[in-house]
């Protein structure tokens, strides 16, 4: 057992505890409580980290760490779809080689690590070669399988789900998950067929079904009128364990031009289809907007994540809240495209779970979720530090499905811990929010992580700078 000790230990799902400390024994959060309770009894280590705030591991739900090594190659502009064409040519030269995707995964999950992300949600083109690579980290993932399948190219989506839900990598702590990657990359027919693989799968393991889809209906076709799906969507609890299920993932109302196309099929997505090389005339055009979309495709339940989510009315976030699912806000890269004010304030007085994600270092300057709060606060003063804390933590650790595991300091969690430094002398712990300061430690499952290898490598290696180690020491927590 390890004490660590702090002016602040902020554990997200509590009150913040001044002057704390925390016992990690076995990679698990053992004991937490003020330093003050703590009765010294024998030899026992204890890292006092002085002026700084423990906080969890952050979660960083939308990122796409392939793209890691297209950093500052394609900056965002407003036109969207002219940003995604540049960017699809680049990936085809630089991020489609089996050693291109290994390193790009490897060195976002080193730049994660450094900055105190210990989870991810991240979307894999290549998930083989992606969850190879994630296996060997000490980052806790769910790795999202992208399927993309429209117009000439839509042949390619049963291989593409397969190749999605392959579960050769899955461990504890990298997770499979699907993600049909948008309603203008995925027709109709493939956004039902991969909420009905994904249904399917979690049937197997829970004996459930789900009542939108027949098991044995060919491609998933739809068997109930949209009226009586809405009924069923809204009211029917979801029973699937989410250590277990297959989650889905779904770029939605990211763009006006998205909602363009799916309510005309036309417009710059339109023309991007067709600069790409994929467009034909049996593409099909739902007259839906994207979160009906989503609804009437079966894709809203309580194991989907929704990215951006930039342009939705009141209508989609009731659809939404209902559903159970959650959105995953990307603030720099929202800022970065020029997008109007996103509604996050508006969806979490509703009720939703919203978390934050970077997205990739093709649209943002770093993978940090630190970076993402401090945006954030600074330009929503007026939203609560503890709401803001929790978006980066324990909102993200429910939208991935690691809530029990992860996103907060509780008693059997994960000692996912992160340390940062406060400006002396300490009056609150949300000075971290007003600097520019980085982590002096990052603990991953009650090991350290060393900044210059993505691999935890020694157990519990008292900090030489940001820390203090106190040695023959014995503790004992007093409830």
């Amino acid at each position: 057992m390890r004490i660590y000790r702090a002016k602040f230990v902020v554990p997200v799902d509590s009150t913040p505890i001044e002057n704390g400390a925390i016992a990690v024994h076995g990679g698990l959060i053992d004991s937490i409580c003020a330093w003050h309770k703590v009765t010294r009894v024998a030899d026992v280590e204890v890292i006092d980290f002085g002026d700084a705030a423990i906080v969890p591991g952050f979660v960083n739900a939308h990122t796409h760490l392939e793209l890691t090594n297209l950093a500052r190659k394609v900056p965002p502009t407003p036109d969207f779809p002219h940003w995604i064409l540049r960017l699809a040519k680049l990936i085809a030269v630089e991020a489609n080689a089996q050693e291109q995707v290994e390193v790009a995964v490897r060195e976002g999950v080193r730049q994660s690590l450094a900055v105190g992300v210990t989870t991810i949600g991240d979307i894999a083109r290549r998930p083989q070669w992606s969850r190879a690579a994630l296996s060997q980290t000490s980052i806790r993932a769910v790795s999202y399988g992208e399927v993309i399948a429209v117009g000439a190219i839509r042949n390619r989506l049963d291989v593409a789900v397969a190749d999605a839900m392959n579960r050769e990598w899955q461990s504890e702590r990298v997770r499979v998950g699907l993600s049909p990657h948008s309603p203008y990359t995925v027709e109709q027919h493939g956004l039902r067929e991969c909420a009905r693989r994904a249904n399917a799968a979690n049937a197997a393991l829970d004996g459930q079904t789900n009542p939108l889809f027949s098991p044995l209906g060919k491609g998933g076709e739809m068997i109930r009128p949209p009226g009586e799906i809405r009924e069923i969507v809204d009211d029917s609890p979801d029973r699937t364990s989410p250590n277990k299920s297959i989650p889905l993932c779904v770029h939605l109302a990211e763009t006006l031009d998205e909602e363009r196309f799916t309510l005309q099929g036309d417009g710059p997505i339109a023309d991007l289809l067709k600069s790409l090389g994929v467009w034909d005339e049996h593409i099909p055009m739902p007259r839906l907007r994207p979160v009906e979309l989503a609804r009437h495709c079966g894709l809203l339940t309580p194991r989907t994540l929704l990215a951006h989510a930039n342009y939705v009315n009141d209508d989609d976030i009731q659809l939404i809240v209902r559903s159970g699912a959650s959105v995953a806000y990307c603030p720099r890269t929202h800022h970065a495209f020029g997008h109007a004010p996103h509604r996050f304030r508006e969806m979490i007085a509703a009720g939703m779970n919203v978390c934050l994600g970077t997205d990739s270092l093709a649209s943002n300057p770093s993978l940090s979720v630190l970076d993402e709060l401090r945006f954030l606060r600074e330009r929503h003063p007026d939203v609560l530090i503890e709401m803001v804390l929790a978006m980066g933590t324990l909102n993200g650790a429910k939208a991935l499905g690691f809530e029990d595991e992860c996103g907060s300091l509780m008693v059997g969690k994960s000692a996912d811990l992160v340390v940062l430094p406060l400006e002396r002398p300490a009056s609150s712990w949300d000075e971290m929010f007003h600097s520019n300061v980085q982590p002096v430690a990052v603990f991953a499952g009650g090991r350290r992580v060393e900044a210059s290898d993505i691999n935890i490598v020694t157990p519990f290696i008292p900090p030489c700078k940001g820390g203090r180690l106190c040695t023959n020491t014995r503790v004992e927590f007093i409830s």
